[in-house]
């Protein structure tokens, strides 16, 4: 019982920390809390950037990443970005819902989709504006994402990525229901290429 309980002080004074070191300017879901704030701390170049996460029942995709429309114009160190996590589906999108996930899973696309608030905040206004047209280029979209996943494991979820983008080629039917999954993002055997050897 002893040992439970300091588990659990250990656990709090863990999150609390998490809190204050990375959750600054950053909205999120309690229930995500944990797996959220743990992925931020691998991207402390993003301390101080405003980031909100929203949970959506509808929603094209199951998470994705994008400036606030009221701060599209700002400076990059003004701006808000908003990852979306889409919480309903119906088969097979169901299972790719974020909660759904492994916790590593769910990590990897937080790493991936907070890879993208990197990208967007290297931009100014200008360059922002030309990256959202040029993103609806088929060859542009797979540039970008495949540069969100890399991006992801320079910052230290190769691994979860691996995890995930397995997982999500075993959910029947739904790589047939987004091809884009195999066209736009790393496949297993391109990430495993970049993790060190075991």
């Amino acid at each position: 019982m002893e040992t439970s309980t300091l588990t659990t002080t250990s656990t709090t004074n863990e999150l609390e920390s998490l809190r204050r070191e990375f959750g600054r300017y950053k909205e999120i879901p309690e229930k995500y809390e944990e797996v959220i704030l743990t992925v931020l701390s691998h991207y402390p170049e993003l301390k101080d950037t405003c980031i909100r996460f929203q949970l959506k029942d509808e929603h094209p995709v199951p998470y994705g990443t994008a400036p606030s429309l009221k701060t599209i114009f700002s400076k990059p160190a003004e701006r808000e970005y908003i990852v979306t996590i889409r919480e309903q589906a119906d088969y097979p999108t169901f299972y790719a819902l974020f909660r759904n996930l492994t916790p590593d899973a769910q990590k990897a696309v937080i790493a991936h989709e907070i890879a993208h608030v990197v990208q967007y905040n290297t931009c100014d206004k200008a360059e922002l504006m030309k990256f959202m047209l040029f993103y609806l280029l088929p060859e542009f979209k797979e540039k970008i994402e495949k540069a969100a996943d890399m991006e992801a494991i320079i910052h230290g979820f190769g691994q979860e990525l691996l995890e995930h983008a397995i997982y999500l080629r075993t959910i029947p039917g739904y790589v047939e229901e987004r091809p884009e999954i195999n066209r736009n993002y790393l496949r297993p055997a391109e990430i495993a290429d970049y993790l060190p050897e075991i």
